[in-house]
């Protein structure tokens, strides 16, 4: 079943864990609580973050947009997001199953969405402070802050859940590609059907 949304001391608590494992402050175990509700929690988070990213673009950036394009526009994003973090989730259980580490699905899917959706929140401010600060700036903490991340992803799986680094490496590949694939597959269809 399908827990209620976080409230917002749990997103501050999911924000904080997620930056103390970021910094290297403390280990999984002691930061996130690894159960279902959790996990659902995690997945509103993204879903919440992306659909706040989504709204932005499709209305706050491109002012000349059609009327109609962005309603149409909102909801297919909105269900992309949603069936990305749901096939997302579905492949790294059954990865996680065949690799005979389906105990430690939770510790692994939980902190990686909380992260991501940290990273995504982050680019927001940074990408609101472009519009005031020179450009390089924010090439420069940008790329900083996707290489953070992207590192903390990989110790996710290579030190917490004991993958080797390629193994965590794929892991974050399939994150990437599961987001691109959906997305692809979503504008495909969405030709077919005009």
């Amino acid at each position: 079943m399908i827990n209620s949304p976080p409230s917002f001391i749990n997103i501050k608590a999911g924000f904080l864990s997620s930056f103390k494992f970021m910094t290297k402050k403390d280990k999984i175990e002691n930061l996130f609580v690894l159960d279902a509700s959790k996990f659902w929690e995690s997945c509103w988070i993204v879903f919440f973050v992306n659909a706040l990213v989504s709204i932005l673009a499709s209305y706050g950036i491109k002012f000349n947009f059609d009327v109609d394009l962005k309603v149409n526009l909102l909801p297919k994003l909105l269900l992309i997001t949603i069936v990305d973090i749901v096939f997302f989730a579905i492949i790294v259980f059954y990865v996680f199953e065949k690799i005979n580490k389906t105990n430690d699905f939770l510790k692994f899917i939980i902190p990686f969405n909380w992260i991501q959706a940290l990273q995504a929140v982050m680019m927001l401010f940074f990408t609101l402070f472009g519009l005031f600060l020179p450009a390089p700036i924010f090439y420069f903490f940008g790329f900083f802050l996707v290489v953070w991340v992207t590192f903390s992803l990989w110790r996710i799986g290579k030190d917490e859940i004991g993958l080797t680094g390629w193994a965590s490496a794929g892991m974050i590949i399939l994150s990437v590609l599961t987001e691109t694939s959906v997305r692809l597959f979503s504008m495909y269809i969405s030709k077919i059907m005009v």
